[in-house]
């Protein structure tokens, strides 16, 4: 009978830590289906300023389709995300950050955040060059002007797949 309670116990065990092993698979923050669409508060904190404002990304297909914009309507940064190849393409940035060594840095954070956001994290720091990306996913509640949204799928109908 000692025996038969010791395997059992020794049984127990170990599935427990089997079940405690499995990593928890986290909630994609990106949008899902074709056609669907995500908001973000995002903020992109450098040692020299930081640009925050509204973040709308868009699933077409096999790409996500981005746009920051502040919360007057200009946009800092249109860029798309092919999932499949894992690459960010940036469609238009603002002049401020329209530099080639600025287009490299922030093509490969927004890979990298794209890929956070896929695991369900809000941020992402790249710690190199001290830039803290953080994208708060906004409630359906909040309010995007229908402009805005209207402006957006217009910009991203004109380029190319």
């Amino acid at each position: 009978m000692a025996r038969l309670h010791r395997a059992y116990s020794l049984f127990i065990s170990v599935l427990t830590l089997t079940l405690l092993a499995v990593p928890a698979t986290a909630q994609s923050l990106l949008p899902q289906g074709d056609g669907e669409c995500a908001k973000f508060q995002a903020t992109i904190e450098m040692q020299q300023g930081y640009v925050s404002g509204i973040c709308v990304i868009l699933r077409e297909g096999g790409m996500l389709k981005g746009s920051i914009f502040n919360e007057f309507g200009i946009t800092a940064i249109d860029f798309t995300y092919r999932t499949s190849k894992g690459k960010v393409k940036l469609q238009s940035v603002m002049p401020m950050l329209n530099k080639w060594y600025i287009k490299r840095v922030l093509k490969s954070d927004l890979k990298k955040v794209m890929m956070a956001l896929e695991q369900g994290d809000t941020s992402y720091e790249n710690t190199r060059r001290h830039i803290l990306y953080q994208f708060i996913p906004m409630n359906d509640n909040d309010s995007i002007a229908t402009s805005d949204i209207d402006e957006f799928n217009e910009q991203y109908n004109e380029i190319p797949q």
